[in-house]
Formats: structure tokens, C-alpha cells, sequence
């Protein structure tokens, strides 16, 4: 069994959208299903506090790009968070500071099983100029 990829900690922003992208060396992705999920602790019950999945590049949502050098494929995983969509989550500690969720990558990719490649902490970064 493979172990997900720890991410140490995955920061949000608020009052703006966030785009992070993730490299997968040896990997070709293409028609992989993806999803995932921010919630306020791991094993949270439904519904999640956001849920991404599969969409084109540009727009809300998880993309993957793949391009192939020398014959070894890199698979990158973009995830983009609308600023309506970071806004949206709950704030629930003191102003002024950032509060930690739980996040994870789950991908399908459709010749392999479907498997957790990314976990950890996400931060919302409290701000202080809204446009």
C-alpha cells in the first residue's frame, strides 16, 4: 500500500482566489477522475465544507495538465478555489487569526486504483484589504 504525499500545509487566502498546482513526475493522469475535499477535521461528517472535482483549466475546480519530456510524462494537478468559495468557509476563531483544517487529493487515474496521493492541514489566511 502507498502512503498519500504529507502536504506540511496548504495555505488559502482570503479575499482573493488561490490556485495550487502539484507535480507528478512518472505519471500520466490524462481522463483521471479527481476529487477533493476540505473539511473541519478528518472523518468530518457530510456535507464537506468544499468539495472540488474535475474541471477545465481556468475555472473552479481540479485540472491536470500532462506533458511528456523524453519519454517520461509529468501529470500536473492544478486545484483552484474561487474567492467566493474561500470567503464561504467558516471563520470560527478570534479575529486576527487563521483557523487549520483537514484537506486531501483523492485521484483515479484509469489505469491504476483509485488511492489518496495528497493530505494534510489547510490554512485560511485571514486578510485585511478587500477589492
Amino acid at each position: 500500500m502507498i502512503a498519500p504525499g504529507q502536504v506540511k500545509n496548504l495555505t488559502l487566502y482570503r479575499w482573493q482566489p488561490n490556485v495550487v498546482s502539484f507535480a507528478f513526475v512518472g505519471l500520466d493522469f490524462t481522463g483521471a477522475a479527481f476529487k477533493s475535499q476540505i473539511r473541519a477535521f478528518r472523518d468530518a461528517e457530510d456535507p464537506a465544507m468544499v468539495t472540488l472535482e474535475n474541471a477545465t483549466a481556468g475555472t473552479q475546480g481540479i485540472s491536470v495538465a500532462v506533458v511528456t519530456t523524453e519519454g517520461v510524462p509529468t501529470s500536473t494537478v492544478t486545484l483552484q478555489y474561487d474567492e467566493a468559495t474561500v470567503e464561504g468557509i467558516a471563520f470560527p476563531n478570534p479575529k486576527g487569526t487563521d483557523p487549520e483544517y483537514s484537506w486531501d487529493l483523492v485521484i483515479d487515474p484509469t489505469d491504476d486504483l483509485k488511492r489518496r496521493w495528497l493530505e494534510g492541514p489547510v490554512t485560511i489566511r485571514a486578510g485585511a484589504t478587500q477589492i
